[in-house]
Formats: C-alpha cells, sequence, structure tokens
C-alpha cells in the first residue's frame, strides 16, 4: 500500500460542489466536539526591507484548523498582497469542475477494471454518497478526493482554510492572487495514464481500507499532524512507503511536490526581488513546506532568511478574539 493522501491533499480538491450537493440531502447535522486548535501554527516569516509570510495550509474543512492564531491574523492584516495556490473565486471553481470531467460520451464504468468498479461503488454505498454524482469525473479526481469524504459532512457547515484566508484578505480589501493557476495544477494530473490513474484510485481505497481496519481515518492523521504544528509528522505521512525504485513513485513525487515547490519558490522570489517594498502574505499546502526540496529551504537557497513565526501565551485577548488555554483566537463564524 502506498501512502500518497497527504501529497494528494495538497492540490485544490475539484469536486467539493458535487460532495456538498450529494450529501446534502441527509440532513445531517454537526457533530459537537470539544476543540482543539493549535499552539504551533504553520506561519513563517520572510525577512527583507519589509517581512512577509509563508503560511502552511490544508485543504480541510473544519472548526479547529478555521480556528486561527492571531498571530496569523495579524500577519494578514499587515501585508499588501494576498496569493494562494490558485484564485479561490466561483470561476475558477467552475473551471475545475469542468476539467475533471470525462469527455461526454466517457463514464468511470468504461474505463475502471470491473474490480476497481465495484469497491469504489461498495465504498461510496457505505458512505451513503450517489456513484452516479461521480460517474463522469476523470480517474485521477475521484482518487484524489475520496480522502475527503470522511469530512463532507464538514463541508455543508465549513470552508476549506484556504477559501477561509482569501475571504479574510478579501474583506480587508488586501491585493489578491495565485501562485500557479488551476489550469497547471489540473493538467498535472491529466499528464498521468490511465492505468497510473488507476493505480492513483487503487492506492486511494487501500489506504481508506486499512485506517478503516485500525479504527482511524486518514483526515484524523491528518489534521492532528497539522493541529500539532508538525512538519516532521506531515512528511511522515507523505512518504511512508515511498519507494524510489517505483517509477510511478519517483513520478508522482516529482510532479504533485518537486517540481511545483521549484516553481512556486521561483514565483514567490520574483514577488519578493521584484517589488521588495511590498508585504506578501502566501498561502500554500503545508506538505510544500517541508525538506531540502520544500519551499522553505529552497527561498533560503536563494538569500531569503526565514524563521517560524512564535505564537506566544497572552495575558488578554482583543475584541473580538478569544482565549482558549491562554493564547488568542480568531472563532470562525
Amino acid at each position: 500500500m502506498k501512502k500518497q493522501y497527504l501529497v494528494i491533499g495538497a492540490v485544490i480538491i475539484v469536486i467539493l460542489l458535487v460532495l456538498a450537493f450529494s450529501y446534502i440531502l441527509l440532513q445531517q447535522s454537526p457533530t459537537e466536539e470539544k476543540l482543539t486548535v493549535t499552539t504551533n501554527p504553520f506561519l513563517w516569516k520572510i525577512e527583507g526591507n519589509v517581512t512577509s509570510y509563508l503560511y502552511g495550509s490544508i485543504h480541510l474543512p473544519n472548526q479547529a484548523i478555521l480556528t486561527i492564531p492571531d498571530v496569523v491574523y495579524d500577519a494578514l492584516d499587515e501585508v499588501d498582497c494576498v496569493y494562494t495556490e490558485v484564485k479561490l473565486t466561483p470561476e475558477t471553481q467552475s473551471i475545475s469542475f469542468e476539467l475533471s470531467l470525462l469527455p461526454e460520451d466517457q463514464t468511470l464504468d468504461d474505463l475502471l477494471p470491473q474490480e476497481v468498479l465495484h469497491r469504489l461503488q461498495s465504498y461510496l454505498s457505505s458512505k451513503k454518497i450517489s456513484y452516479a454524482d461521480f460517474s463522469r469525473l476523470k480517474i485521477w479526481a475521484i482518487a484524489t478526493s475520496l480522502v475527503v469524504i470522511e469530512e463532507v459532512e464538514n463541508y455543508i457547515n465549513y470552508i476549506s482554510l484556504d477559501q477561509h484566508i482569501w475571504n479574510i484578505a478579501d474583506s480587508k480589501g488586501k491585493y489578491l492572487d495565485e501562485i500557479e493557476s488551476i489550469e497547471e495544477q489540473i493538467s498535472i494530473f491529466d499528464s498521468f495514464t490511465i492505468d497510473e490513474q488507476i493505480r492513483m484510485l487503487t492506492n486511494a481505497l487501500d489506504e481508506l481500507e486499512y485506517y478503516n481496519n485500525l479504527g482511524k481515518s486518514i483526515t484524523g492523521e491528518i489534521i492532528n499532524a497539522y493541529i500539532n504544528g508538525d512538519l516532521q509528522a506531515l512528511q511522515d505521512l507523505t512518504f511512508l512507503e515511498y519507494d524510489e525504485n517505483d517509477p510511478y513513485d519517483v513520478k508522482f513525487i516529482t510532479l504533485l511536490l518537486t517540481e511545483r515547490n521549484i516553481n512556486m519558490a521561483h514565483k514567490i522570489s520574483d514577488l519578493l526581488i521584484n517589488k521588495p517594498e511590498t508585504q506578501y502574505f502566501f498561502t500554500v499546502g503545508a506538505g510544500h513546506f517541508y525538506g531540502e526540496d520544500g519551499l522553505i529551504s529552497l527561498l533560503e537557497d536563494e538569500g531569503f532568511t526565514i524563521s517560524r513565526v512564535e505564537f506566544n501565551i497572552s495575558e488578554e485577548c482583543d475584541s473580538g478574539e478569544i482565549m482558549i488555554d491562554g493564547r488568542c483566537y480568531i472563532p470562525y463564524d
């Protein structure tokens, strides 16, 4: 079993509207749970003539994740421009959905081996999700979205962290833009052959079955690592059972992490160098931050000084903030 869900989670999920539409018919209410929030946010500052920021996100809807530390909110307030991986507008969502669809004369039934098709149908049925709503999606689109199904109820009640950051920045009147385009992101997945996409889907189903047998959830593992602010844990989740001698594994990591990291680092570097008096806030999936090929190391190699922002205990919080275990947060509304 190849663990690849965290890498997939670092790419914008393109079928959330389908998930929401399929699931909302169940009319379920969010489960009340004790809120455990991060005390170590994935926030780094980039020193220069002025200070800019790198913020690591995960593309999941969760109240604990959306309850952001005041240091993140203050950084958003401080900067001039906010960049997310792609523009998080209705137009982008529409484009991403259209690009994730098979040709009109094709369905997954035409492409998937019967065994894989039956496994997919069985899994969706177990989650009370209609297979018919997914049958015209490209194989990679359903493969990358299976992990999110465990959080589909949250997608009815919450938004992704990336969207939340975009919305906050928009409400503050910040200049908003993207680091890469949705077309660039989706072209990466389209570059995988049908056989490779089938393997992607099989791996995803294997992972879900594996964690289900352990009584755990994939998204729970990701969220826990994120809340703990643990880059090493995220790295371990990504590369567990990664085989450097397997051409598929190498292609997967190269296209979805290594090459994208290089391209994003160049884009960020160009912005910082060409407009040294402009303050930026870059929001990128946290999976892109760690290791020698991660954004932090790549930007340091280009001469930037980067350090993690401390999130300290406070005696009191500002108006509109809430205190949790001695630290101040902006509640999600």
